[in-house]
């Protein structure tokens, strides 16, 4: 005889909740995530992270600068490991959103005003910046080290980054990454979310990098 498992409901006081299964987030592998495939409560884990940094720094002015910054490097880095797991999708404002807390962040390190200029820290050192590394460009080392260890080894990772990448190629009408990168211009920061080839295609030509890669050569050796 087979049995069906089927979730039971919550009761408060005899009386049943209106619960909707599967939308309780859970820990996977580090990323929050629920069953409905919505990141809003990792989302919310982050920013509610880097605000409670900038709190502390705004509160904390007796730190040095080199504290300050040593503290963001310490805390932030883990933190922003969460959000770079290639399943969390991001939306354009709160990607926004997260820049402005993450600038912050390094405003309060620095000991500046909060009206001082985001450029400052996108200049280079050389013309009078901070050159400090912002979101876009964490974004795009982590997501292309993320597809490079997805296609190190012949394994099931491979074969579904392998599909998923012929599948964008086909959509697009190209013939390799370098073409896919050009196509994925044209792309809103929402459309490319949704992809999981798009959205490393996405912000690198908003730093004006390219890659030249083909990670899916029949002729490579994989161990």
């Amino acid at each position: 005889m087979q049995h069906a498992w089927n979730p039971v409901g919550i009761k408060y006081n005899g009386t049943a909740l209106k619960v909707t299964h599967g939308k309780t987030p859970i820990r996977l592998l580090g990323i929050r995530y629920n069953m409905w495939l919505d990141s809003t409560a990792q989302r919310r884990y982050v920013m509610d992270g880097i605000t409670e940094m900038a709190c502390f720094l705004s509160k904390n002015r007796d730190l040095s600068i080199q504290n300050g910054l040593r503290l963001i490097d310490c805390t932030l880095g883990p933190l922003l490991a969460f959000f770079l797991g290639p399943v969390i999708i991001w939306p354009e404002k709160e990607f926004k959103k997260l820049t402005a807390a993450f600038v912050r962040c390094n405003k309060e390190a620095w000991q500046m005003s909060p009206n001082t200029s985001t450029a400052l820290f996108a200049f280079p050192k050389d013309l009078g910046g901070l050159q400090i590394k912002m979101l876009r460009a964490i974004v795009c080392s982590a997501t292309w080290g993320h597809l490079t260890r997805c296609c190190q080894f012949d394994d099931g990772t491979r074969q579904l980054a392998e599909i998923t990448y012929k599948d964008a190629l086909k959509q697009h009408g190209c013939l390799d990454m370098e073409d896919l990168q050009f196509e994925a211009e044209f792309l809103t920061w929402d459309q490319a979310s949704q992809k999981f080839i798009h959205i490393r295609m996405s912000p690198k030509h908003t730093i004006e990098i390219r890659v030249s890669w083909d990670p899916f050569n029949p002729d490579w050796i994989h161990m």
